[in-house]
């Protein structure tokens, strides 16, 4: 069952991890003053460029949760692969609703 569930977490989050990279692209770009709001990810966007950045920084943390979903095996890995997968996926949850979701809402004049 722990299989299942991390497989479906997963998905989740490389989608979740689409509309992220799709949705601050167009908020940052939008000329609405919105902006980069992790110090971190904006120092990377300033070294090498918006879209190498989210690409990079998304595609490692995919690959990550990817190399645990394929080599866990015990019961203790899958259920540490599943916190994680969780927590991750919340967070992003959360993040895109209360930040990219309401950006996209406000740049369609709240029509979305």
């Amino acid at each position: 069952m722990k299989h299942k569930i991390c497989i479906v977490l997963f998905v989740t989050l490389v989608l979740l991890n689409v509309y992220d990279t799709f949705s601050t692209h167009t908020l940052l770009t939008s000329g609405q003053g919105f902006y980069e709001m992790n110090p971190v990810m904006q120092a990377l966007m300033d070294e090498f460029g918006m879209v190498q950045a989210l690409v990079i920084v998304k595609g490692v943390l995919l690959l990550w949760f990817l190399s645990f979903l394929l080599r866990a095996r015990t019961k203790r890995e899958w259920n540490l692969l599943t916190a994680g997968l969780v927590v991750t996926t919340g967070y992003y949850v959360i993040g895109m609703y209360f930040l990219n979701y309401q950006g996209m809402l406000f740049l369609s004049g709240g029509k979305l």
